[in-house]
């Protein structure tokens, strides 16, 4: 038998081997433990399938970048803590032209201390025009209008100043006088840089020089001390505390006041607050302000009291701010961009399953009212 039905045997050999020979995909289904799904429950694509996946992919990809860009932009963290810091020092920047000549006037201050007012600088004071070139009269315009919007938009405005390098750049930068006009000069310019303490302090300018003398300093007036002021018509290209800083708005800069009358007293009241500015890079203490002003008449006839002048009444706040800067690593947009791409797809899918259902109910009733009225025909 074994040499007549050789063919025989062949085959079946050759089906032995093929059963002894399995594939990798025979292997591996062998090995998938987990239940299957029958074919015939399997439910193809719907189109609600396909706009629902093009509508994450979208919607996704938007998030996406807003939360990029959001990461790219600098944001601040603020908080109030109560300021202990007694001992430091004050610096006060001013940068002050007064329509008056510099031998009429004189700038001085004084604290509750008692200080001598030499201990704290002293402030240049140079003879100017008090009318401006073209390019001062437009470099003072414009920083005169932003600072006007930024003190009534600052709150919607904060988190925008810290990336507004023009405005930084236009307030720290008043252009130098090219030509000279063929007058003499009418006005006085004040600047510099003074290092106070940090108590209720009174800066001013007013008519006559300043001598020191025990307990304070006078202000000579009269024909032997020069010419005798009478016009306090001002302009403010600075007056801050202490480190000019990105992003912080000094409110009293670009402030201008002209006097249609003489022996005006123009007073400021300031609230001088600490601020610490941290970065990731360095940190910064310096100081912002807020400031109420009023004028008034000095006419003794009528009763109105006092000197005209100019005069800065400053006090220091018990607060300190905490200005912190907000930056977000890779591996917190990572967390957030996955946290939120999976909402949506949850929150998508369950808007399909409810779409579906109400499909399916829309289409059943549909049905109903189509075989009802088949009946009654």
């Amino acid at each position: 038998m074994f040499w007549t039905t050789g063919s025989i045997v062949h085959t079946n050999i050759a089906m032995l081997r093929y059963r002894g020979k399995k594939s990798a995909l025979n292997i591996v289904k062998e090995f998938d433990s987990f239940p299957k799904v029958q074919e015939e429950i399997y439910e193809p694509s719907t189109y609600s399938n396909v706009i629902s996946t093009a509508l994450v992919s979208i919607f996704g990809l938007w998030i996406i970048i807003s939360e990029i860009r959001y990461v790219l932009q600098d944001h601040s963290i603020y908080r109030f803590v109560p300021d202990t810091e007694y001992e430091s020092k004050l610096p006060i920047n001013i940068d002050i032209t007064v329509a008056s000549t510099c031998d009429s006037i004189g700038a001085d201050i004084v604290d509750t201390t008692g200080q001598n007012m030499m201990l704290f600088g002293e402030l240049k004071t140079d003879d100017t025009w008090w009318e401006m070139t073209k390019e001062q009269q437009l470099h003072f315009d414009q920083m005169r209008d932003i600072n006007e919007y930024l003190r009534e938009e600052y709150h919607s405005m904060k988190d925008i100043l810290w990336m507004f390098d023009d405005y930084n750049r236009l307030k720290n930068k008043f252009p130098v006088r090219t030509e000279k006009p063929d007058t003499l000069p009418n006005a006085c310019r004040i600047h510099g840089s003074l290092i106070l303490n940090k108590v209720i302090g009174n800066f001013h300018i007013t008519p006559g020089k300043s001598l020191i003398v025990p307990g304070g300093h006078v202000h000579l007036t009269g024909p032997f001390f020069g010419s005798m002021a009478t016009n306090f018509s001002h302009r403010i290209h600075q007056f801050s505390f202490g480190i000019p800083t990105k992003g912080l708005v000094y409110s009293l800069e670009g402030e201008l006041h002209i006097a249609n009358e003489s022996n005006i007293s123009y007073k400021y009241f300031i609230d001088v607050v600490a601020t610490d500015v941290k970065s990731h890079s360095n940190e910064i203490k310096t100081y912002q302000y807020s400031a109420k002003d009023i004028q008034r008449i000095i006419d003794h006839n009528s009763g109105s009291h006092g000197m005209p002048g100019i005069f800065f009444q400053y006090d220091i706040n018990a607060l300190k701010v905490i200005i912190t800067e907000d930056k977000i690593t890779i591996f917190q947009l990572t967390i957030k961009i996955a946290s939120t791409i999976g909402g949506l797809f949850l929150l998508f899918n369950f808007m399909k399953i409810l779409l579906d259902k109400l499909t399916k109910k829309i289409c059943s009733n549909y049905n109903i009212n189509d075989s009802n009225s088949m009946e009654k025909s």
